[in-house]
């Protein structure tokens, strides 16, 4: 213990001798050590950590599939009748519970306030072990129609709205027109399912189980498998379960379109598909440490170079190889772990920039801190970086003789052989990393930007939008919905700088928005062109035209067509490919719901492009609309085209709706662009850290080509004086040593683009238009690194030409 004690006194001696070297090397270290410290607080808060519900491993999420539609990633919500055939049919689970996203107008007491909230079996509380803070949760009974006049609150609207009041149990609020009582408040941190606010019982009436309603697939089932039964056992399971439901209704396409039910794990669910991108992330930050690694390495070799006479001294004096190893190792992790130190102090600001940045595309961001683990991580990343930078370093020092030293060390002296190897393989390896780097980057910003390219079928300049739901209890007659909608926009067409108005169902990119099975007046279609389930999108006139969505022929919806009009309906391009390729769909007909529905027949009187609703990138079913006048729905976006900037009308906007009802409140107000952002947004949060790590291995890359090729002229300034002072050229001088730089670069740069072909197999699942080896990301990160190098390469080659061959033949 006295010996490593001297040891330690002694590096940090040797530490504070050299401030210039520990502080570039602290840096280094730092910058590597921090970034991995907070990726793995993210990866860690996001995927590793488990839910916070007890034996979160059998909770499974429930959708059902149309698999032989071609739509690899569409997936649905289960019907009613679905999850009644799902309750009485599986064999594998303990409990399981449906839900539905709500909303809720809180109206009476002041300003009225809309909540996001959730519609929910009472066996959801008791299957998540989740206990009111006051109160209680749903009984049994009270989700039966007819007695779900109870709702539960979270805690953030208790304290909002209740100022943490425990009497506001047994409240009676006016919810959606209709009085409720406030029967509990849920803890701190619940917000389950779709970050709700307020919950109400779920009810199914008679008439959501007939068989006429399979189509509706509005409802999320979230299900615990048996203690006693694996995954996989389970998915087996649902395969019976599916087999079954096929044979008893042969009457609905399951079996055509090759349904099936698939669980997913509900951490799955929840993380989404930003579990491919935190891993390429984490790898993205390892390829960081390694090369902040290398960059110390070969400044401890450059630092070795001007201590040979100090271990041949050392060595001279009896101190034996293990003993100079061990004193140069723990200078090596006396840097890592003031790096570490540093590292740490930079982790929260990286983690808070990282969070703000993903406030949108993150999951579970409130279980991202800086804790235990992440503290145990650094110490681990920092003990093992020490080890590993400071390994080669010490063993090449300790392997020279004090012969050897001493004797290069005179006028005579040539560079230390191995030495010059070493940092020429560090420099080689260096290299290799960044250009792993480089190429993700390089594929990310070339999948970013052909996401940016896709056509989204409409236009998102200068578009207000907003929510808006009018309660079922005081607009529970279509005629009620219809006059408020039409004077609702009547209103806002009027207002200055508006140039057009209306209303949707829902909007583009929000991925939301019912379904069902549509049926053509037409001869069969071939199964390979047709699809079991058409998205249906109700609109008032001047939708179309506010978002800009183009007319391909017929016409749009007017004034018109209305409930005591002709039953109309406009589909996109995709539907008429699907049914009528080769014909001419207006004046065909169409009905919601299969062959024996009893809707209404709608003539096709126009066809207007496709709208990405659910993914830029992916695609999706074909789009049926129809008049809101002629088949109401409580709940709208308005989306309003304006001249000049979309928010300045925010408030105008509200104005016009409340003159219409004063207690109606708008929410979700928001431009189109600003969701088209939010979409993008958890690509640009993984491409700009990813770009960011790619720039700073650009850097450390350069400087450590430029340490190696500055070290080499330095050692070999007598040998240059020689070429120089027998006649070379001091242009040849200068190839040389770019020759030689260029020569490092290209082995390396060969070795990276190899390891990129084999590496960047692993991102395909969220690139998107562009091949794992694109040629052209490939070509352009060769080219950039190669007039990077040849940069660092200059400085150190205008010095060499320079020198003074009298000089030069002193030196020593």
């Amino acid at each position: 213990m006295e010996t490593l004690w001297h040891d330690v006194r002694f590096g940090l001696r040797m530490l504070a001798k050299a401030p210039g070297f520990t502080a570039i090397a602290i840096l280094t270290l730092a910058l590597g050590i921090g970034a991995n410290t907070a990726i793995f607080s993210v990866v860690n808060g996001v995927l590793l950590k488990p839910l916070p519900y007890p034996a979160p491993e059998q909770l499974v999420t429930v959708w059902g599939r149309f698999t032989g539609i071609g739509l690899p990633n569409d997936r649905n919500w289960v019907s009613a009748p679905e999850f009644r055939d799902l309750q009485e049919l599986n064999k594998s689970f303990s409990d399981a519970a449906v839900m539905t996203d709500d909303s809720f107008n809180i109206t009476g007491g002041g300003a009225p306030e809309r909540v996001v909230g959730a519609d929910v079996s009472p066996s959801l509380f008791s299957m998540l072990a989740i206990r009111p803070v006051y109160g209680r949760v749903f009984l049994p009974e009270e989700a039966q129609p007819g007695h779900d006049q109870e709702i539960l609150i979270g805690y953030g609207l208790w304290k909002s709205r209740f100022g943490s009041d425990p009497a506001a149990v047994g409240r009676t609020l006016t919810i959606n027109g209709k009085p409720m009582t406030v029967v509990g408040v849920l803890p701190s941190g619940f917000d389950y399912p779709l970050n709700a606010e307020m919950w109400k019982p779920l009810a199914f009436a008679p008439a959501d189980l007939t068989p006429d309603n399979r189509g509706n697939h509005g409802y999320q089932v979230l299900a615990r498998i048996k203690s006693n039964l694996t995954l996989a056992q389970a998915r087996a399971d649902m395969q019976a379960v599916t087999k079954e439901i096929i044979e008893q209704n042969r009457s609905y396409p399951y079996q055509k379109f090759n349904y099936e039910l698939e669980l997913v794990p509900l951490l799955e669910q929840t993380v989404g598909d930003i579990k491919a991108a935190l891993w390429i992330l984490t790898a993205a930050v390892g390829f960081v440490l390694l090369i902040a690694c290398v960059n110390v390495a070969s400044l401890l070799l450059a630092r070795a170079s001007a201590r040979e006479r100090e271990m041949a001294i050392r060595s001279a004096m009896g101190a034996g190889r293990k003993r100079i190893v061990r004193q140069l190792l723990t200078e090596s992790v006396l840097l890592a772990i003031c790096g570490g130190l540093a590292g740490l102090l930079l982790t929260p600001v990286v983690l808070g920039q990282i969070i703000r940045l993903g406030a949108e595309a993150l999951p579970r961001a409130s279980d991202v801190k800086l804790d235990g683990w992440a503290l145990f991580f650094t110490m681990v990343v920092t003990l093992g970086t020490g080890i590993l930078f400071g390994l080669a370093p010490a063993l090449n020092a300790s392997r020279r003789t004090p012969f050897e030293d001493l004797k290069e060390g005179g006028r005579s002296g040539t560079p230390n052989t191995a030495s010059s190897r070493l940092r020429r393989i560090l420099v080689i390896a260096e290299t290799a990393f960044s250009v792993v780097l480089l190429v993700g980057a390089g594929l990310l910003i070339h999948s970013f930007l052909r996401v940016l390219a896709v056509d989204p079928g409409f236009h998102a300049d200068n578009v207000l939008t907003m929510r808006v739901s009018l309660p079922q209890e005081r607009y529970s007659k279509p005629e009620q919905i219809r006059a408020f909608y039409r004077e609702v926009i009547r209103r806002i067409d009027a207002l200055p700088g508006v140039q057009a108005a209306g209303a949707a169902n829902v909007l583009p990119l929000t991925d939301q928005g019912g379904s069902g099975t549509t049926s053509v007046d037409t001869q069969e279609v071939p199964l390979d062109r047709r699809t079991p389930e058409t998205d249906w999108r109700p609109i008032t006139p001047g939708y179309f035209e506010a978002m800009q969505i183009p007319l391909l022929s017929g016409r749009y919806f007017t004034d018109s067509d209305t409930a005591t009009g002709a039953p109309v309906a406009i589909v996109d391009d995709s539907f008429v490919r699907a049914y009528w390729p080769d014909e001419n769909p207006i004046g065909k007909r169409v009905h919601l719901g299969g062959t024996g529905s009893k809707s209404p027949w709608l003539t096709i009187v126009g066809v207007v492009g496709h709208v990405h609703y659910h993914a830029l990138e992916a695609p999706s079913r074909a789009e049926l609309y129809w008049p809101e006048d002629q088949r109401p729905y409580n709940t709208m976006s308005l989306a309003i085209r304006t001249a000049q900037d979309p928010l300045a009308l925010m408030q105008a906007v509200k104005e016009q709706v409340q003159a219409v009802d004063p207690d109606q409140p708008i929410y979700q107000v928001r431009t189109i662009s600003q969701l088209k952002s939010e979409w993008v947004s958890r690509r640009f949060l993984t491409l700009l850290l990813v770009g960011l790590f790619a720039a700073f291995a650009l850097i450390l890359a350069a400087i450590g080509i430029f340490g190696v090729m500055a070290h080499s002229v330095t050692r070999r300034t007598h040998e240059i004086g020689i070429r120089l002072a027998l006649g070379a050229n001091p242009q040849n001088v200068m190839r040389m040593i770019l020759g030689q730089g260029a020569a490092l670069t290209g082995i390396g740069l060969a070795i990276g683009l190899i390891a990129s072909f084999a590496l960047t197999r692993l991102m395909s699942a969220i690139l998107y238009g562009v091949s794992v080896t694109d040629p052209v990301t490939f070509a352009a990160v060769g080219v950039l690194l190669m007039l990077v190098a040849l940069a660092a390469c200059y400085v150190p080659a205008r010095r060499a030409m320079r020198v003074d061959p009298m000089v030069a033949l002193r030196y020593e």
